[in-house]
């Protein structure tokens, strides 16, 4: 890790060139910035990174002015994967990462549309006794997301039960569907058997 003032000497470069590098993260993503700059020391782009993020909030910025692009984003491929397409996976990025679950994927619902979304997934995993990791899974391990796990259990509890409902209902349908089939089977062979008498 480079020293204090390695640091604060390399922020006050990226200063000058600081609209233009922002310019380029919103247009090409942290991934395509990198390559962009053709940074491959993995200690320099952390800095140029945590510049970006933690000095200009370009994270934040971007998540703001393009929020139905990221609440699609977010239902469509989950907590998960938006972290890590935003680069935030470190746990130094915890509270970035909150600010996106909190803005798009609690207030504006997008958590809650993916899981309703991907119900028989995480039903299948429930069933099977698997859902030990369904918190991490999901990016809400924090205690502050408590109401909000107990909301999405009522989401997948519903779907639980919804299958095994559905499940119930369709063989008892099935059963009465062969009572009466089988019933109007012996009718018609008595009618015709008493038609030809």
């Amino acid at each position: 890790m480079k020293s204090r003032h390695e640091r604060s000497r390399l922020y006050s470069i990226l200063d000058k060139y600081d609209e233009k590098l922002i310019n380029k993260y919103l247009e090409y993503g942290p991934d395509g910035l990198r390559e962009k700059l053709g940074v491959d020391s993995d200690r320099l782009w952390e800095v140029i990174f945590d510049y970006l993020v933690f000095e200009k909030e370009v994270v934040k910025h971007c998540v703001r002015n393009n929020s139905a692009y990221v609440h699609n984003l977010f239902v469509e491929k989950g907590p998960l994967l938006m972290r890590k397409a935003f680069s935030l996976n470190d746990s130094k990025y915890d509270d970035v990462w909150e600010y996106i679950m909190d803005y798009i994927g609690v207030s504006r619902g997008a958590l809650y549309e993916y899981v309703t979304e991907n119900a028989s997934k995480y039903r299948d995993k429930i069933s099977s006794g698997e859902c030990m990791s369904l918190r991490d899974d999901l990016c809400i391990k924090n205690n502050k997301y408590e109401r909000v796990w107990g909301e999405i259990l009522d989401v997948l509890l519903n779907a639980v039960s919804t299958k095994a409902f559905t499940h119930s209902a369709f063989e008892h349908g099935i059963g009465l569907f062969s009572k009466l089939y089988n019933q109007g089977r012996v009718q018609r062979s008595l009618r015709s058997s008493r038609g030809s008498i």
